[in-house]
């Protein structure tokens, strides 16, 4: 099995692949995790054994943190053409890979599941909650844009624009609520629901689960991965100004930041 840097891949039971983020301290999301996403859920397309994946998170802290605000941007240079023309074309292609994954997805979450995190459990099947995770689309607080197609998917319109006009966070009670998280556990037994859960799905039939998964993706549509590209272009947009970069420089010094309308 392929060893990765930033991800740990195990089989808990049959049929079922557990893939983990870790990269402590908050799992940050980062190139090199984005990359080996995009491998680690390309490689269930052909594998017989696997019939259930779980999405888990190493740690207690945050199941992801976001976007690692703290790694460098890539030398232009080394970028292909397509990344350079096609901003964030990287992460749309890692979320992708979990969406479109041929096996349900189930992802476990411990802790926070801010930004990129609250992206990354969209793009899964069944959410199973401990009772210290918080959900939220902080973005609009470190001069990003982002998170609304998700939102708007998973909670409805209005409540995702109080989130993302907002940046605070929901608990799991509140997730569960609004029908976006199925169930809700004590705190370090989400990892242990989610291999349940993927266990009893993994003994179903292979065939006629990535049939119902394949068609499922088809009806609901792309409109989740158009509407993303749509965030980008604003996020860019927003980056053009001196106002993103303070909020940026702000939150990590963290003070309050002075907006100058540059």
């Amino acid at each position: 099995m392929t060893a990765y840097e930033t991800l740990l891949i195990e089989e808990p039971a049959p049929g079922v692949r557990r893939v983990t983020l870790d990269r402590p301290p908050v799992n940050a999301v980062n190139r090199v995790m984005i990359r080996e996403l995009t491998e680690a859920f390309g490689a269930v397309a052909d594998d017989r054994d696997v019939r259930a994946v779980v999405l888990a998170a190493a740690g207690s802290r945050a199941f992801c943190g976001g976007i690692d605000l703290k790694e460098p941007p890539p030398d232009p240079a080394e970028r292909t053409p397509s990344e350079l023309l096609n901003p964030g074309l990287a992460w749309r292609t890692a979320q992708h890979a979990v969406r479109h994954c041929p096996v349900p997805v189930i992802c476990a979450i411990e802790g926070a599941a801010i930004g990129a995190g609250f992206g990354l459990i969209a793009m899964c099947d069944v959410l199973i909650a401990s009772t210290r995770a918080a959900f939220g689309l902080t973005e609009i607080n470190v001069g990003l844009l982002g998170g609304a197609s998700k939102a708007l998917h998973m909670v409805g319109p209005y409540k995702a624009r109080s989130m993302m006009f907002t940046g605070e966070l929901l608990d799991a009670a509140e997730m569960h609520r609004l029908g976006v998280v199925e169930k809700v556990v004590e705190p370090g037994l989400a990892g242990d629901e989610a291999v349940r859960t993927a266990a009893s799905l993994a003994g179903k039939s292979p065939i006629a689960m990535r049939l119902l998964k394949e068609s499922i993706l088809r009806i609901e549509g792309d409109a989740i991965e158009q509407n993303y590209r749509t965030e980008w272009d604003y996020t860019n947009r927003l980056g053009q100004f001196a106002d993103s970069r303070e909020a940026r420089a702000a939150y990590l010094e963290k003070r309050a930041p002075s907006w100058t309308w540059t």
